[in-house]
């Protein structure tokens, strides 16, 4: 008889969910990209069968144009032409090559046209400014021997 306090009834546990949230989404996710990779090897195997289709065509046309399997293996592409001689190089030292082969000072635009020329790779959409400002950049110009000097020629020292 001890204790006056009411005693908290009994209840059991609540269920607790089978999954939990982050378990339901990752199912989800996962079904979802399992759709979608089907959805893939669907397009796959469509497109295995236009190509097959593609194949044949082209070679129904290869057979009335004449054309027999020797005579396009024998169709090789044209041989490459060999590097430049600044394909390779860096750009100070590909201009310090280039004026000293000149012998005489040149401009910036006939400094890149002789590089490009000579296969030095560059995707710059208006070379002759890059010449023009690597160039300007004194202590890498000078340091491979490349001067300024007027009217906007450049040299190199011998």
């Amino acid at each position: 008889m001890g204790d006056a306090r009411p005693r908290p009834e009994h209840r059991p546990h609540a269920r607790t969910p089978r999954h939990s949230c982050a378990t339901e989404r990752y199912c989800c996710a996962m079904r979802k990209v399992a759709e979608v990779l089907e959805g893939l090897r669907d397009e796959e195997r469509r497109l295995s069968v236009e190509l097959a289709g593609v194949r044949r065509a082209i070679a129904a046309l290869e057979e009335v144009m004449g054309i027999v399997a020797a005579q396009v293996l024998e169709r090789a592409p044209a041989p490459m032409d060999p590097p430049g001689p600044y394909a390779a190089s860096g750009f100070y030292e590909a201009a310090a090559a280039y004026l000293a082969a000149a012998g005489e000072p040149r401009t910036a635009q006939e400094i890149a046209e002789a590089l490009q020329a000579g296969g030095y790779p560059t995707r710059a959409t208006n070379f002759r400014a890059s010449v023009r400002t690597m160039l300007q950049r004194r202590l890498s110009a000078e340091a491979h021997g490349i001067d300024a000097i007027e009217n906007g020629r450049w040299m190199v020292r011998d």
